[in-house]
Order: structure tokens, then C-alpha cells, then sequence
């Protein structure tokens, strides 16, 4: 690592020579008149052969401009022509932002209008949603809000604020579709900075690609991604407060600023969030493990708190880098633990916490030594301590809060401990993309992290499990090609290399006098492929199809457990899919105030070796296992109105078949070890929701209490057809375990007053109180109100 950081300040040192000793460079920002950045506008010096493209953040650089007067010119298509003459001596950098004004203009029958950073995303070839968050910075809702009214995106929860969360899209779940925050993966930020606790007005977009993944995110996504993007505002202050039902209670602060003159830059964001959880569920009263009654009862062992300090500092716009950047992440939770995997069991004294620090490095650069050479990279190292604490002897708890003591007896309400896991991770990822021509282009990406554990359990200090490594060592490398055939017409081929070793333990011959753990050491190395193209058959028609051969390595809590309620499973492999995409995208505007936006795709997923979570409906512990063959089949599709900025209408539906494919299932039993057929072909796939839909509504009132303020009103409608909480093929038809069909209401009601300076707004979450389950039948907060205030400058 050591010889990386030398290495690197080499290359920072001789890149920032080379810069210095070249001509002047005119650099800026281009964005639309209400602020949006433009990313793809032409920026130009008149008359001759010097210009840029601009960013995805609207950003430009024309390098190597001899000293003398020019026109600098930007055009986009849809907004009018910017000129504006300029003057340019010795080797300074000249800063031009230049605002793009939008330009009407009808070809026909088809009108031309600017297009946005996300409307840019979106007409990727890639199947991808981009959610714009502006318009809900004063709800109270978190990432993981946004993402649950995404079209084939289900984020199941087991309970309230800090709950552990499983993320589906399209059929796969859990670590098969990875997250990340501008680019950097999530994989190793801690239970403390997750979907749940990352405010939304810390949030500039989110972008869910579905199906294949571009090789620039370096990762060994099996089905998706989910890549969250923060404000990346130069100059920018953001405060809310928010109080709410369950004595909830959530602080966000997040700002930055930059020197114009040096390009030093200071950005952070700080959140808290605090709740007791204690809503009331429908649940069966034991006595003696006798159900003696059902009742409506307070949870009241499901204690949340988190706190997460995120910091960078650094340069930006400089000649040495566009971004460098030197942050770190500090981040802290403690958790009560009211269940298990299920609610047929209750806990009274179980707790589990973590404690995060993570120090980065972040560079990028465009234009690298030559015109169209962009280079960045991300280094990272974090330490997470994480405690799992069951340490009560002999008690056992109901759902009325009643204790049952055994006298004599040394066991913990689940199992006894008191385990400290110590994980330490470094990961690092390096892109480059070169720009040949207008038709060509080539990506490469290279992405390697290291995962090591050590657990220690002060109630079982001999465990021999915990005596043996444990550690993942995971490489992904990316290359892609890019064909611009026309401007009508894109597609990208590329392909990936999967590289894992991973060191762990595994018990032999168990209940046999040669009973024993060992050591075990697993290497893997896949190759994956695909190909992404669109094809605009209209100006505003779009067509998309991707295909992709790609695998998922399994990573730390799946092989290793996470101390408590998942159980480790060394024997754990890869898993692997075909992902097929296909779909179209059609927007248009009516009398210039009507904008309708409609949108469909068809997914097919043929996986083998999936990984799963196994869930038995009589215990609270869980573990991942492959499941030999699976297919989905799924369509979904999404429709959207909006009138002068004032109505807005939208829904989407999903319907997704997934299926158990496998002739037959491998079994290990003391009797009758082998390949047996298997009972459950051509089932669902059990907890996981097979229809459902979104539905929103929202009007904006301007100027209704004087000039600058605005009124909005949003309501929000959720349906889940009911699921099997087991396989459907076992058991009689009354005794089948089923989750009900689901439906839930959001509304709420904001006013920004001083052009979005002073904003307060309330909320009411599931407004009929309707009972919500999720994941293995754990129900979620009935009804809840939110009053959030917050500031931004």
C-alpha cells in the first residue's frame, strides 16, 4: 500500500509538470437556466481546432490556447447558441461558465427541447432509471423511499428506522445488486451508512441499472446496481430537522465550500437518527411455548440509533486533477434486537452495535496527457467493530414483555455471546476511458479489494471456528468498446474477469468420532461478456436490448455469517447469470405545457448457483445456499404526465415469474447423501414479492403566500399482491404460509418560502394503518406522521 500512495504522488508530481509547462487553458461549467448541469454540449474556440465536451457534471477544458482573442461558442441541441469573445495571455486558465438558454424550436411535428443530465443517463444503451430527488428534499424519506416507488425495485425491511433491509431488483437480491455512493462501493461502509439512514436531501440523483452493469462501476453485480449520487454544488448549505411517530428523530447537515481562486474545497455532511420503534404489531402470546392468545402489542426491544460524519477536503479544477480529494467516513450505531429472522420468537436483552472509520482518496482527471484520455481512481481502507451481545442466562421474553427464568440454565436468549468482529477491508478501483473519435471509444476498469476478519467471543473464548482466518481477496477487471454508429444508433461490448480467494473454516465429519474443523482455502476465477446497444427510432422513440453473461462472487457475512442470526457456509460458490433486457422509451410534449412519458421492458434471467437466504419458518437463524438453476421472466412498465410544472401524475407496474429450475438437488443426510429430484421444479421462489405496483400524484400551488414561496402536495399508493413465505409446493392448502396482498397511502404537504430558503413540511405515512409485512412475515409500522423543517442557502 505504501509503495501505491509513493507511486502515486510520482505520477501527481510529473502530470502537474507537464501541465504547467503547456499553453493557457480555458475551463468553466455549462448548465441551463435553472441550474442543471449539461453534460454532452460542444464548447468551442471559433475558426479553429480547439474544444471540449462537456462532463457529466456540465464541466469543460480546452487545453494548449496560444495566447491571443477568440470566440468561445457552446451549443447543445435545444437550447440557443452561446458566443461570447474572449482574451487570452500567457499560460493562465481562464474560467468561462457559460448558461444555456432553452430554444424552442418544432421540426414538423417534433418539437427539439434541452435535455438534462438524467434524460442523458436514461438514453444509455444500458436499462437504467435516473430518479431526480429536488423535488422531494423536504420529505422526510430516506434513499431507501426513493428506490421502493422505482419500477421492479422491492425494498423489503424486517421492521422500522435501522432495520436490516433486502433490496430486490428484478428478481435478485441482497449483495447480487450492489450499491454505491458517486461511484465508490458501499460494500465496506458498515451497518451504520445504509439505504435507511441516508437523507434524501443529501441526495442529487440515483441511477438503478437493471441487468447489465457498465464495466466503469467495477464490480461483479449479478443482476443490477444502484448507484446514489450526492450534491456535488461547489458553494451549498442544506439543515433539516425532522420529529416524528415512535419518538423518531433525524438531523441532516450537509454543505461545501470552494475558493474560486485556489480550488481548495471543503465538502461534509453529518446525520443522526434516532428511534424507539415501538409501534404496535399483531402477534401470538406464549406462555410455556403454548400460544395461549393474539394481540395487538408495543414492540419494545427495537431501540435505534446511528450517527455518520462524512468529510473531504482537497482541489478541484486545478491542472493536476479535476478532483483530488482526501475524506474520511465516521460512523456509529447500537441496535436492540426484538426477533429473529421470524416473530414467532421475542427478545428482550439482545443488542448488537458498530463503529466505522474509513479513510479515501479520490482523482480524476480528463484530458490526461492527450485530448480524450480520462483517468480516475478511488483508494479506501476501512475498520469496522462490530459487537453481537446475548448475554442474559436462563430468561426467555413474550410479546407482553412477560420473563420466564430457568434456574440453573447458562443459556442466552438465542445463543450465548458476546462476539467482537474486527473487520478491516482496503479496496481500490481505477477507471481510464479513451475517446478515439466521434464513433469510437474504449473504458477500462480495474477494481481489487481485501476483506479480513477476526472474531472473538468473551463467552466461548475456545470457539474453534474463530480460530482460523478469514479473509476474501475479490479482482474485477473491465474492458468495454464503444461504437457510435450514428447519432440515432450506440452500442457497447465489453467484458469482465472475476477473480477470488477466499481463507475460512469448515467442520468435518460431524457427530462422528472423527469429528474436526479445518482450515479451507477456495479459489474462483470466471469470465463475463456482454453487449448494450439503443437506437432511436424516432426522435423521442427509443429502443434498448442488453445481454449479459456475468458472476457474483460471495462475499463476507454470506460465507462467514454475521455472528448472530446467519449461520456461516464455507461450501459457499459463485453464483452466475444470462440477463437479457429489452425495452423501449417514448416521450413526447402536447401544446408545449403536456409532457407524457411511457416506458416498457422484458427481462429474462437464466441463474445457476444462485445464492439465497434459507428461511424455515419455525426458526429465527438463517443461512446463504445455492440454488442450483433459476429462471425469471418479468415485464414492467411505467407511465408519467406533468403539466406546467404544476400536476403530476405517475405509476409503474412489475410482474416478475422467478422460478426453480433445477432437475434435481444435492442432499447430505447421514442416510442418504446424493443427488435426489428435486420436488420444488418450476416453483416460485419463496419471500419474494411476484406482483406489484406504485402509483403518485402531485400539484404545486406558486406564489400562494407571496412572491418566491410554493405549496406542494404529494400522495403516494403501493400495492403487493400476497406471496408464499415458503415453498408453495409444500404443506396442505390451509396450512401454506402466505404473506397477504398489501396495499399502503403516503401523503404530504411542504411549504418553501424565499425561493426554497425556509421549507417545513408533514407527512403521514401508511394512512389507513393497514398491517405491512415483509421479509418472513415481519410486520412494519402502522400509521405514522413527520413534520421535517429544513434550511438551504
Amino acid at each position: 500500500m505504501r509503495g501505491g500512495i509513493s507511486l502515486t504522488l510520482l505520477f501527481l508530481s510529473l502530470y502537474s509538470f507537464a501541465q504547467n509547462s503547456s499553453k493557457a487553458v480555458v475551463a468553466g461549467k455549462v448548465v441551463a437556466a435553472n441550474g442543471e448541469a449539461l453534460a454532452g454540449v460542444t464548447v468551442m474556440l471559433q475558426n479553429t481546432s480547439h474544444g471540449a465536451i462537456t462532463n457529466d457534471k456540465g464541466e469543460y477544458e480546452i487545453n494548449s490556447v496560444a495566447e491571443g482573442s477568440y470566440t468561445l461558442v457552446a451549443r447543445f441541441l435545444g437550447f440557443e447558441t452561446f458566443e461570447e469573445s474572449i482574451t487570452v495571455s500567457g499560460s493562465e486558465k481562464l474560467s468561462i461558465n457559460i448558461t444555456l438558454k432553452d430554444a424552442s424550436l418544432e421540426l414538423g411535428a417534433v418539437e427539439v427541447v434541452g435535455k438534462s443530465e438524467s434524460q442523458l443517463l436514461r438514453e444509455q444503451p444500458y436499462a437504467v432509471a435516473a430518479i431526480r430527488t429536488k423535488s422531494l428534499y423536504n420529505s422526510s424519506a430516506n434513499a431507501k423511499e426513493v428506490l421502493n416507488r422505482v419500477s421492479g425495485v422491492r425494498v423489503m425491511e424486517e421492521g422500522g428506522l435501522g432495520s436490516n433491509l433486502k433490496f430486490t431488483l428484478n428478481g435478485f437480491s441482497g449483495d447480487q445488486v450492489k450499491f454505491f455512493l458517486d461511484g465508490i462501493p458501499m460494500d465496506n461502509f458498515g451497518s451504520s451508512l445504509s439505504l435507511n439512514n441516508i437523507p434524501v436531501n443529501t441526495i442529487d440523483r440515483i441511477e438503478v441499472y437493471k441487468g447489465v452493469v457498465p464495466v466503469w462501476l467495477g464490480t461483479d453485480a449479478l443482476g443490477g446496481a444502484v448507484n446514489i449520487i450526492t450534491n456535488k454544488k461547489n458553494n451549498f448549505l442544506d439543515a433539516s430537522y425532522s420529529i416524528g411517530s415512535f419518538n423518531t428523530h433525524r438531523v441532516s447537515i450537509n454543505g461545501a465550500n470552494t475558493n474560486a481562486e485556489t480550488g481548495f474545497t471543503f465538502r461534509g455532511n453529518a446525520n443522526y437518527n434516532y428511534s424507539d420503534n415501538n409501534y404496535k404489531v399483531f402477534v401470538p402470546i406464549r406462555e410455556n411455548n403454548n400460544i395461549v392468545d393474539s394481540a395487538n402489542v408495543e414492540r419494545f426491544h427495537d431501540r435505534y440509533r446511528s450517527g455518520t460524519v462524512k468529510l473531504e477536503a482537497g482541489f478541484v479544477d486545478k491542472s493536476f486533477a479535476d478532483n483530488l480529494l482526501l475524506g474520511i467516513i465516521a460512523s456509529a450505531n447500537d441496535q436492540q434486537v426484538q426477533t429473529g429472522a421470524t416473530m414467532n420468537t421475542v427478545y428482550g436483552g439482545i443488542v448488537r452495535n458498530s463503529e466505522s472509520i474509513i479513510p479515501s482518496l479520490k482523482w480524476n482527471k480528463e484530458n490526461v496527457f492527450v485530448e480524450g484520455l480520462n483517468m480516475s481512481f478511488f483508494n479506501s481502507y476501512s475498520n469496522i467493530k462490530s459487537e453481537v451481545i446475548d448475554t442474559l442466562r436462563g430468561v426467555t421474553y413474550n410479546w407482553l414483555g412477560d420473563t420466564t427464568y430457568t434456574p440453573g440454565s447458562n443459556n442466552g436468549e438465542l445463543s450465548r455471546t458476546y462476539t467482537t468482529l474486527t473487520d478491516n477491508e482496503f479496496s481500490s478501483q481505477f477507471n481510464a476511458g479513451y475517446t478515439i473519435n466521434t464513433k469510437h471509444s474504449l473504458a477500462f476498469n480495474y477494481a481489487y479489494s481485501y476483506f479480513h476478519r477476526e472474531a472473538f467471543d468473551t463467552e466461548n473464548p475456545d470457539n474453534v471456528e474463530n480460530q482460523f482466518p478469514k479473509s476474501i481477496r475479490k479482482q474485477v477487471i473491465g474492458l468495454a468498446y464503444k461504437l457510435d454508429v450514428s447519432p440515432k444508433w450506440s452500442t457497447t461490448f465489453f467484458g469482465k474477469a472475476y477473480l477470488l480467494k477466499a481463507e475460512t473454516s469448515k467442520q468435518f465429519d460431524f457427530g462422528q468420532t472423527t469429528q474436526r474443523t479445518e482450515a479451507v482455502t477456495s479459489n474462483k476465477d470466471n469470465f463475463g461478456y456482454g453487449v448494450a446497444s439503443t437506437y432511436f427510432l424516432l426522435s423521442d422513440l427509443q429502443l434498448k436490448a442488453s445481454y449479459e453473461h456475468t458472476y457474483r462472487m460471495p462475499w463476507a457475512n454470506e460465507i462467514f455469517g454475521d455472528g448472530l442470526f446467519t449461520q456461516d457456509n464455507p461450501d459457499l460458490g459463485p453464483e452466475q447469470s444470462d440477463n437479457l433486457n429489452v425495452g423501449a422509451a417514448y416521450g413526447f410534449r402536447m401544446q408545449q405545457d403536456h409532457q407524457f412519458n411511457v416506458e416498457g421492458s422484458f427481462i429474462y434471467r437464466e441463474a445457476k448457483d444462485l445464492i439465497y437466504q434459507v428461511v424455515k419458518v419455525s426458526s429465527p437463524v438463517t443461512n446463504y445456499d445455492n440454488l442450483a438453476e433459476t429462471r425469471v421472466l418479468g415485464v414492467e412498465a411505467s407511465a408519467s404526465y406533468e403539466w406546467k410544472n404544476l400536476l403530476r401524475l405517475g405509476g409503474n407496474i412489475t410482474y416478475q415469474n422467478i422460478t426453480d429450475q433445477a432437475d434435481s438437488i444435492y442432499n447430505e443426510s447421514y442416510t442418504n447423501t446424493g443427488y435426489q429430484k428435486n420436488f420444488q421444479k418450476g416453483f416460485r421462489l419463496p419471500n419474494t414479492p411476484y406482483f406489484f405496483a406504485n402509483a403518485n400524484a402531485g400539484v404545486t400551488f406558486p406564489e400562494v403566500v407571496g412572491s418566491g414561496s410554493t405549496l406542494n402536495f404529494n400522495y403516494y399508493f403501493s400495492f403487493v399482491e400476497q406471496y408464499f413465505l415458503s415453498w408453495a409446493e409444500l404443506g396442505s392448502r390451509d396450512s401454506k404460509k402466505v404473506i397477504p396482498r398489501q396495499t399502503s397511502h403516503d401523503v404530504e404537504l411542504s411549504l418553501s418560502l424565499n425561493e426554497g430558503k425556509y421549507n417545513v413540511s408533514v407527512e403521514c405515512r401508511n394512512l389507513a394503518s393497514a398491517r405491512l409485512y415483509d421479509r418472513y412475515y415481519l410486520q412494519k409500522p402502522g400509521r405514522a406522521f413527520y413534520l421535517k423543517l429544513r434550511f438551504a442557502l
